[in-house]
């Protein structure tokens, strides 16, 4: 066939066509099956701040707490009843009254005896009682003045033999301190100069920038080497004299005190011995600020070093990472030196602090303890003395009459109490739910079943009773909080305490469950007994906790955690969880606020509802 023909005339053009056709369709499938399959859409949350409370629910009704049976204390006729049953009362109200004729004759009676006996009594007693009184207070008042003056002079002898122990090692410890201090600059320099060795000598203007800082902070090094070994141990030297010159005279001052010698020459002295000190306290303070100063200096131009070797041009060159570690470990011998420094210069406050201490003691302090010590003593003797002549010569006998005083008063005690049990009151609210009497019978006094008068129905003691399955009766203890609402008082919520646990269980339709009494903190005017409510008992509650859905939580082989979404994947994070509620879970550890979690899609023919385990929701998977 002729194939020029072929494609010309109409058949074989179409054949083209569709042959075309084909080889583009081949090219675009090959080209699509290339491309990578599209991620499915993922549904995700962050990490928050939040508040988590983990209750047990409690259903019930309301009851009211007890009843109470009331009776006079004490027997006789009833004169008045001031309720009636069906009655609401208020704790303290009066319900009834016996006749009060006959204990309000004996009451006055007594109260007349008393007066009486009282009066003997006093005339008795007065003067002795003054007196007596006068020689306790005496000995309590002398006793307090020797105590209080003895507890000075110790006090003071303390602090003065504490401030000179102090005073002697802190100056002893400084000059080996200080020369420490300067010894130190040596190991510095030689770092220095081994960072400068580590620099390549084809350099970055980053790697120039860092040399040109080392070698002004070992410029700087070197100066303080030259100051030190010239001004900075002269000023130590006068200060180490005078404080030997301190000591001398302390020792000559403590000679005095045991010998109980005149000490006015011994403070003078060191009073001009402490100038001299203080001066040259503050010549070596001088030199040491400077020296610190210098060092301070070079520690920055080593931290400017360091920041010229870590800028973004140079991080990322692993031929300076030598000269890196050098430099961190340069930094890190500065900071122990600027510490020796540091306690160096608190020795010098703490043995200035102490020597002020020694001056205040030289100068009268410990000598004015001693001297009030002894005068406290000998006040006390006299006063004593004086007190107890005065007593042994008032001859009194108070046995006899002050038995009587002490009759009278108690039979005044037994007829107020007979007279105010002649009304009896409502020890709490209540309904009153029986009266036993009417007015002018006779009834018995003694509280037995037999002389109970009235009934009374607590009413301000309300409790939600209800039940709990074996597997939260573990989690209640006594006195846990809960909230209170009851179904009828829509809007009102109150607060309550767990008050009373079952210790066995009770079966109910083949289910073993816990009776749980929740008392009512302060029940609501409109509550009634027999209502239905609901108990929230809080087991455990955190503010500002980081949390997560319970959805997001997982459990792969074991290990529960969730997974994170990072640059745009999956990651499988073990998280550690705290307490949780119905919605979310604490997060102990783990992830960070702001972390975003990957929601689990709900499988085909899955529960809506995950399995909850301790600690939130987890999806359970590879089990």
């Amino acid at each position: 066939m002729n194939l020029g023909f072929f494609v010309t005339s109409w058949p074989g053009r179409i054949a083209a066509l569709a042959l075309a056709g084909v080889v583009a369709g081949g090219v675009i499938f090959v080209a699509r099956a290339q491309q990578p399959a599209a991620k499915p859409e993922l549904r995700t949350t962050a990490v928050t701040k939040g508040n988590v409370t983990q209750t047990v629910s409690v259903s019930g009704s309301v009851a009211a707490q007890g009843q109470a049976k009331l009776a006079f204390k004490t027997g006789g006729r009833i004169s008045e009843i001031y309720v009636g049953v069906g009655q609401a009362v208020t704790a303290g109200q009066s319900l009834a009254k016996l006749d009060t004729a006959d204990l309000e004759t004996a009451l006055a009676t007594a109260q007349q005896n008393l007066a009486n006996a009282q009066a003997s009594y006093q005339k008795a007693v007065l003067a002795a009682q003054d007196t007596q009184r006068q020689l306790e207070e005496t000995r309590r008042s002398t006793a307090t003045d020797i105590a209080n003056a003895q507890a000075a002079l110790t006090k003071a002898r303390t602090n003065y033999a504490t401030a000179k122990a102090n005073f002697t090692s802190l100056t002893n410890a400084l000059g080996s301190d200080l020369s420490a201090y300067l010894s130190s600059m040596d190991p510095l320099r030689a770092q220095i100069a081994q960072v400068l060795a580590d620099l390549p000598v084809t350099a970055t203007s980053d790697v120039n920038s860092a040399r040109n800082s080392l070698n002004s902070a070992d410029g700087q090094l070197a100066s303080v080497q030259g100051y030190a070994g010239s001004v900075l141990t002269s000023a130590l030297n006068e200060y180490l004299g005078t404080r030997d010159q301190i000591v001398r005279i302390t020792g000559d001052f403590d000679a005095a005190i045991a010998a109980g010698s005149d000490t006015s020459s011994v403070a003078a002295s060191y009073q001009n011995a402490q100038l001299s000190f203080n001066l040259a306290l503050s010549k070596l303070q001088a030199g040491m600020d400077s020296v610190t100063g210098a060092v301070s200096s070079a520690q920055t131009s080593v931290a400017s070093a360091v920041a010229s070797m870590n800028t973004q041009n140079s991080r990322s060159i692993s031929a300076y990472d030598k000269a890196r570690a050098d430099l961190a470990m340069l930094q890190s011998t500065f900071a122990t030196q600027s510490v020796s420094a540091s306690a160096a210069k608190t020795k010098l406050t703490q043995a200035s602090s102490s020597l002020s201490t020694i001056g205040d003691s030289v100068a009268g302090t410990l000598v004015n303890a001693i001297t009030a010590v002894s005068s406290a003593q000998d006040r006390a003797t006299t006063s004593i003395r004086q007190a107890e002549s005065a007593v042994a010569n008032i001859p009194f006998n108070l046995q006899t009459a002050q038995s009587s005083v002490d009759n009278a008063n108690n039979t005044v005690t037994t007829a107020r109490q007979n007279l105010d049990n002649a009304i009896l009151t409502a020890p709490s609210a209540g309904i009153v739910a029986a009266v036993a009497n009417q007015i002018g019978e006779f009834v018995a006094g003694g509280g037995n079943n037999n002389s109970v008068f009235i009934t009374l129905t607590n009413t301000t003691s309300m409790v939600l009773h209800g039940t709990v399955g074996e597997a939260d009766i573990a989690k209640l203890k006594i006195a846990q909080v809960a909230n209170v609402t009851v179904d009828a008082l829509t809007g009102q919520r109150m607060t309550g305490r767990v008050t009373s646990l079952d210790p066995v269980a009770t079966i109910s339709q083949g289910v073993p469950v816990y009776g749980i009494d929740v008392a009512i903190d302060i029940p609501s005017s409109s509550l009634k007994a027999g209502m239905s409510g609901t108990a929230s008992v809080i087991l455990a509650s955190k503010q500002g906790v980081l949390t997560v859905p319970n959805t997001t939580i997982r459990t792969v082989n074991g290990q529960r955690g969730v997974q994170v979404l990072k640059d745009g994947e999956v990651v499988d994070t073990p998280v550690q969880f705290g307490i949780a509620n119905d919605t979310v879970t604490e997060v102990v550890s783990g992830l960070a606020e702001g972390d975003v979690v990957v929601i689990p899609q709900a499988r085909a023919g899955a529960s809506a509802q995950p399995n909850r385990g301790p600690g939130g929701g987890p999806v359970f998977i590879g089990r």
